[in-house]
């Protein structure tokens, strides 16, 4: 067994278990892909903390157990067109692709899409298409989707965004109110109408492209 593959055994034990992600196609995918090559290579000895791991000074990798507790509740079925916002390099992606979703991996910074590009080719992840732009405009050319994943905090979500959503399906994400401080959040779609359940409280710093400031329908 190689080093990274101890640290992953590690993080899934130590970190994402406890925190009771029960479902074994996520924790086979948090097994299985390589989270060190997602950071940059002279940080790879630290890409398996138990802690947001900072991209740049607006994009960061959430902490394992918080990803995984946000993929538990988003609940990813094969074959499913699902939409990651502020993708990063793309880890998030890769671990929903590793499940059998279709994914398109949408960043607003060209350095890191460029990244994740190069990863998906290495890695063969055919079912991952990275594309660049505003993340608070979604992908509107592939929509709707299934589900939707915003990783970071926001503040509230866009309504065009939500429409992107196809009747039954789910964005997750982490949320900031000043009254409760941030938490995991889950939005469903039914009969046009958008529901929202708090799922668990978790830190992630706030996404500039989703402050208070623009059209928002919460």
């Amino acid at each position: 067994m190689s080093e990274f593959e101890s640290m992953r055994q590690n993080m899934v034990k130590g970190q994402v278990l406890p925190e009771n992600v029960t479902n074994p196609f996520i924790l086979d995918a948090l097994l299985n892909v390589p989270r060190e090559k997602f950071v940059p290579r002279q940080l790879s000895h630290i890409a398996y903390m138990d802690a947001n791991f900072p991209y740049t000074v607006d994009r960061f990798l959430l902490r394992p157990a918080t990803l995984g507790r946000l993929l538990e509740a988003l609940n990813p079925k094969p074959l499913e067109s699902i939409l990651y916002i502020a993708a990063g390099t793309g880890y998030g992606p890769a671990l929903l692709s590793q499940m059998g979703a279709r994914v398109i991996a949408l960043d607003s910074e060209e350095n890191l899409t460029q990244k994740a590009e190069r990863l998906v080719q290495d890695l063969k992840l055919s079912s991952v298409e990275v594309v660049l732009g505003p993340l608070e405009e979604g992908w509107e050319k592939e929509a709707p989707y299934d589900k939707v994943v915003i990783e970071g905090c926001v503040d509230l979500i866009p309504e065009s965004l939500m429409l992107q959503l196809k009747e039954g399906g789910v964005l997750v994400t982490l949320k900031h109110r000043k009254e409760r401080g941030t938490y995991a959040l889950k939005c469903v779609k039914q009969d046009d109408v958008f529901t929202e359940i708090p799922l668990f409280d978790a830190f992630a710093p706030r996404l500039k492209a989703f402050r208070r400031g623009k059209p928002f329908i919460f």
